[in-house]
C-alpha cells in the first residue's frame, strides 16, 4: 500500500513538473511573438523555447524579426539561439525579472535607404505605437514591465544591403546592463527601443564602406559578370566551330 502511494506521488510530481515546463515555455514563446510583433509592427517568430521552471535557465531558438514595410530583405534580425536566465515566479507578476540574456553571433541585416534604414524604421514603429497608444495585445501581456540585468550580443554578424550590393561588416560586442532597473521596470516597447537604439549606434559607428567602395564593388561584380558571359560565348562559338569542321571533313 505504501509502495503504491509512493509511486503515485512520484508520478504526480512528474506530471506537475511536465505541465510546469510546458506552461513556462508556452508563456515565453507566446509573449515574444505576440507582444514583439505588435510593438515592432512586423512579424516576430520563435521556433522553440526551453526554460526550466526550477531555476529559470534555458534557451530560445530561432528568433526572427521581420523587416518593416518598404524593405526588401526578409528579416532584419535573426538569432539562432540565445541563452536566458530569468526569475520564473516573476512571469506571473507585473514585472518580469531577467538576470541575463546572452546571444552569440546574432545576424543583423542592415538595409539602407536615402533617408533611413530598417533598424531606425523599427524604432520609428515603436515610437508610433507608443504615441497612438493603440495595441491589439491583451492588457495582461502588454502591461508587464521588464528588468534585464545583463544583455550581451557577442560577435554580431552584420550584412549591409545597399542598392544592388551586399557586404559583411564586423561589429563589436554589445553589452547593456540593468535595463529598466532605474525606474523599477520598463515597458516592452521601452526595452526594445533601448536595445535597437544601442544596435543602431553601434552600426553607424562601425567602419561602414563608403559609397566609392560600394561603387567599386558593384563595378567589379559587373565586370566579372561581363567577363563570364564573354568566356561562355567564346567557348560556345569554339565548340560550334569544331562541330562544323568535323561535319565538313
Amino acid at each position: 500500500m505504501i509502495k503504491k502511494a509512493v509511486i503515485s506521488l512520484v508520478l504526480l510530481i512528474l506530471l506537475v513538473v511536465g505541465i510546469a515546463f510546458f506552461y513556462v515555455d508556452s508563456i515565453v514563446k507566446s509573449g515574444i511573438e505576440v507582444v514583439g510583433s505588435e510593438v515592432l509592427g512586423t512579424g516576430v517568430t520563435v521556433n522553440s523555447v526551453s526554460i526550466s521552471p526550477l531555476n529559470g535557465s534555458g534557451s530560445i531558438r530561432g528568433l526572427s524579426v521581420g523587416n518593416p514595410a518598404g524593405f526588401r530583405s526578409e528579416h532584419a534580425i535573426q538569432l539562432e539561439e540565445l541563452t536566458v536566465n530569468l526569475n520564473v515566479s516573476s512571469l506571473f507578476s507585473d514585472v518580469i525579472e531577467i538576470e541575463s540574456i546572452r546571444v552569440v553571433q546574432p545576424e543583423i541585416t542592415y538595409e539602407t535607404r536615402i533617408t533611413t534604414d530598417n533598424i531606425r524604421a523599427l524604432i520609428a514603429n515603436i515610437s508610433a505605437g507608443s504615441a497612438t497608444g493603440e495595441s491589439a495585445v491583451e492588457p495582461a501581456a502588454a502591461g508587464k514591465g521588464l528588468i534585464i540585468r545583463d544583455l550581451q550580443l557577442l560577435d554580431p554578424q552584420l550584412n549591409l544591403v545597399a542598392a544592388i550590393v551586399t557586404a559583411p561588416i564586423p561589429l563589436p560586442d554589445i553589452q547593456m546592463t540593468n535595463i529598466g532597473a532605474e525606474n523599477d521596470s520598463s515597458s516592452v516597447a521601452e526595452v526594445l527601443q533601448a536595445v535597437l537604439s544601442k544596435m543602431s549606434t553601434s552600426i553607424l559607428s562601425a567602419n561602414l564602406p563608403s559609397l566609392d567602395d560600394l561603387a567599386e564593388g558593384v563595378e567589379a561584380r559587373l565586370e566579372g559578370g561581363v567577363k563570364q558571359v564573354q568566356d561562355t560565348v567564346e567557348d560556345a562559338v569554339e565548340e560550334l566551330g569544331g562541330r562544323l569542321r568535323s561535319i565538313l571533313n
